[in-house]
């Protein structure tokens, strides 16, 4: 270890020591830690404030120290933080300021720092410093912009005074005193040369350093209104650059002062530059935008160019910013940058104005801008589409804005599923765990980063429940008639008084599906007496059929119908098994003024699914023709015609000049017999002017064959009808009505006459 002797005078006792031993020093071996007596707490404090703090508008290379090239002297700050406090002798420091105005009334400020001697002499063979740690607001311009920092250096003006000299020019070349600039500490270290005298009281170092406003403005440092809105705080440190024990270690001295600048702001006065202020971007910004647009906002001066710089500071992490220099600005005061790569939400941007002079290297620098943040919208999902028994959920969550997005879903606040969100809006997760019904899923969409994979936004909560398996039903209609033989057959038809029976038929089709609180309603509709009480039975998939009570015959009070009601309210009459069935079944007669008219059976279905939430409702109808239940006639001739009838010389057989009407006959009863048709003569042929009668002037001819029509009804036809059709009677030359007329006296020319025939249909045997 290398050593040095100090050698103390104590001026009442005259005792003294001489140097035995020369030392260089060396400022990287550094190593101690700040000592102060009077002020550390509050020293460390201001360093500690300002350590590493980097300017937004940097625009050329940095580094931590810049020492003015005169002494070619770089003071490197140790890593135990701030300036070493160790050059202290029993002494006092003071430091003030004061301000003055330039010929613009612009503001010049000039800082003062004192260390004297006071009450011992001191011999030093090392390099003393006084630290002159600025405002932050002025050191924030300047750090870490080793241009800002020679430039600020050697616009400084002041004098510089140490033992041994007079009061010397800061910047004068016959001195050996060094100005640098350590950004760590924001801080102009103004060293000293190597003292080998014996210092006595009164002995005392000093710096008085001013810098102008103006002459700072044009040189692109800008010094912003006081942060605490008052003043501008500084510090003086004396200290030296030695190491070890060969350092001056009597900590006793007040080496460390603080002050303020009082004033607030700093002023340019009519210092004869441009006012440049922030640009304003167009906003708002926008996630994956790729370029940033904006305008300054200040009337351009033609000596100058206007530039803009942008400052991007990423939410990835990224410690270092992307900094776009020299955007040209346009003559309308826009610019306009294309980005190498989007911004993304949760980025921010910054703008610098920078007017440069077209005729020297002055140039002015704008405060940095408040900075925008990056926006970006991102809507919730809205709609959802799962149900019970199915290991699927798809869903809606439109958006608006550009991005890479993702849907997350929960499961009854369980595992975390993950879909990507397709450009349409749509999504859709699979092989989830097979839903039951009822289950609680919240379902949000996430913004993800381009640049990392990771999100950056999300949205709102979507919570639903899972809706239960709807359950499919299919109601079947059925309308029977009974035949002849008393079996029910099926319906396409029926007749008056013939027995119906009607059956609804409700299935559950699908598995896993519950029908629970199940109506059913089946109404009666008119024409029907006779009506049986309906039946309702459960028929299971394995085909066993269990009577079920509870079907209410009731009567709707609006439209004065009836209809058979069945609620279920039992958990046993439930429906949880697929192709279970109920089966509601009741019979009738039809009455006899249906005939020609159609009955109609609408059934409605209701109920409710496993979770209680009602179905759609579901209604069917079915409908069957009715006809006449009676044998009878369909159709008769009401006017047969016989015209131009000579008066006859002998027995002369006539046909019908004009028949208006077939004679058609059906049998619509459901037991089918042989009947029978018979005719007879209810009045004899007469003159519709004289009391002259003909009796049984008319024949009834069947296969050619002639038989006479009496006053007594005689079988002229008889017939078995297969089905409900009618039968027609053709008359022709060889079946049919005939007049046959003899010569008598009651037969005149000219003459019209009447009868009356009375066709007679009859089942009974003859």
């Amino acid at each position: 270890m290398r050593r040095k002797w100090i050698v103390l005078f104590l001026a009442a006792l005259a005792l003294g020591f001489f140097w035995t031993k020369t030392y260089q020093v060396a400022a990287q071996e550094a190593t101690s830690t700040i000592q102060t007596t009077t002020e550390e707490s509050s020293a460390k404090t201001v360093m500690e404030s300002t350590t590493n703090q980097i300017t937004a508008s940097s625009e050329t290379q940095t580094s931590d120290t810049v020492t003015l090239p005169k002494n070619n002297i770089e003071n490197n700050d140790t890593a135990s933080g701030g300036p070493q406090t160790r050059t202290v002798s029993i002494g006092n420091s003071e430091i003030s300021s004061s301000i003055a105005s330039g010929t613009y009334g612009q503001d010049i400020i000039t800082i003062s720092y004192d260390y004297s001697i006071t009450l011992l002499g001191l011999a030093i063979n090392d390099k003393p410093m006084i630290i002159i740690q600025l405002p932050p607001e002025i050191a924030n311009q300047i750090n870490n912009n080793t241009t800002k920092q020679q430039d600020f250096l050697a616009l400084l003006t002041g004098t510089v005074t140490y033992p041994g000299t007079a009061t010397q020019d800061i910047h004068s070349t016959t001195n050996a005193v060094s100005l640098s600039y350590s950004s760590s500490y924001s801080s102009v270290y103004v060293t000293f040369p190597t003292s080998s005298l014996i210092l006595l009281p009164g002995t005392k170092w000093s710096v008085k350093m001013s810098f102008d406003v103006g002459a700072m403005y044009k040189k692109g440092i800008t010094v912003p209104a006081a942060t605490n809105g008052t003043n501008y705080p500084i510090r003086g440190t004396f200290s030296d650059v030695g190491t070890g024990l060969g350092a001056i270690s009597i900590i006793i001295g007040n080496n460390t002062r603080t002050g303020t600048i009082n004033k607030n702001p700093l002023t340019l006065g009519t210092y004869p530059v441009p006012r440049v202020t922030p640009a304003v971007l167009t906003t708002p910004l926008q996630h994956l935008q790729t370029n940033l647009a904006g305008s300054i906002q200040q009337t351009q001066d033609s000596g100058y160019n206007y530039t803009v710089q942008l400052t991007i500071n990423h939410i990835d992490g990224t410690t270092t910013p992307t900094i776009i220099n020299n955007v040209p600005v346009d003559s309308s005061g826009n610019f306009n940058a294309t980005l190498a790569s989007a911004i993304e939400y949760g980025d921010t941007v910054s703008t610098v104005v920078f007017a440069r002079s077209k005729t020297n290297t002055d140039y002015i620098q704008s405060q940095p801008s408040t900075v925008q943040p990056v926006n970006w919208t991102i809507k919730p999902v809205t709609s959802i589409s799962a149900v019970g028994n199915s290991n699927q959920l798809s869903g809606t969550a439109a958006q608006t804005a550009a991005g890479t997005y993702q849907v997350k879903l929960q499961i009854n606040g369980g595992t975390t599923y993950s879909t990507s969100l397709n450009a349409n809006g749509s999504f859709q997760f699979s092989g989830l765990p097979t839903f039951q019904g009822g289950e609680s899923v919240k379902l949000w969409v996430q913004g993800i980063s381009n640049r990392t994979g990771l999100p950056l936004l999300v949205s709102s909560d979507f919570t639903q429940s899972v809706p239960y398996l709807k359950p499919q039903l299919t109601m079947t209609q059925t309308i029977e008639r009974k035949n002849a033989q008393g079996n029910w057959e099926a319906a396409t038809s029926t007749v008056t008084g013939q027995s119906v029976r009607f059956t609804l038929t409700v299935t559950l089709n699908n598995q896993s599906a519950t029908w629970k609180n199940q109506i059913l309603k089946a109404s009666i509709p008119q024409g029907l007496n006779q009506l049986s009480l309906a039946t309702l039975t459960k028929k299971t998939a394995a085909g066993v059929s269990t009577p079920i009570v509870g079907t209410q015959l009731l009567t709707d009070i609006n439209t004065n119908t009836q209809y058979w009601y069945y609620q279920n309210t039992l958990t046993a009459n439930n429906f949880t098994e697929a192709n279970t069935s109920f089966i509601l079944q009741y019979t009738a007669v039809i009455t006899d003024d249906m005939a020609d008219k159609t009955l109609v059976f609408p059934s409605l279905i209701d109920g409710s699914d496993a979770g209680g939430a009602a179905i759609t409702t579901q209604n069917s109808s079915s409908s069957v023709p009715v006809k006449s239940g009676l044998l009878r006639f369909v159709q008769s001739p009401t006017q047969v015609s016989f015209k131009n009838i000579a008066v006859p010389s002998q027995t002369t057989t006539y046909a019908p000049s004009n028949v208006n009407a077939s004679l058609i006959i059906a049998d619509g009863r459901v037991a089918k017999s042989q009947w029978h048709l018979l005719v007879r003569e209810s009045q004899a042929m007469k003159s519709t002017t004289t009391n002259k009668t003909i009796n049984q002037a008319f024949v009834y001819r069947k296969s050619g064959q002639d038989y006479p029509i009496t006053t007594v009804a005689s079988e002229i036809y008889a017939y078995t009808s297969p089905d409900d059709n009618n039968v027609e009677l053709t008359w022709n030359q060889q079946n049919g009505l005939f007049l046959k007329l003899s010569p008598s006296v009651n037969i005149n020319v000219n003459e019209s006459y009447t009868a009356q025939l009375q066709w007679i249909l009859s089942d009974a045997p003859l």
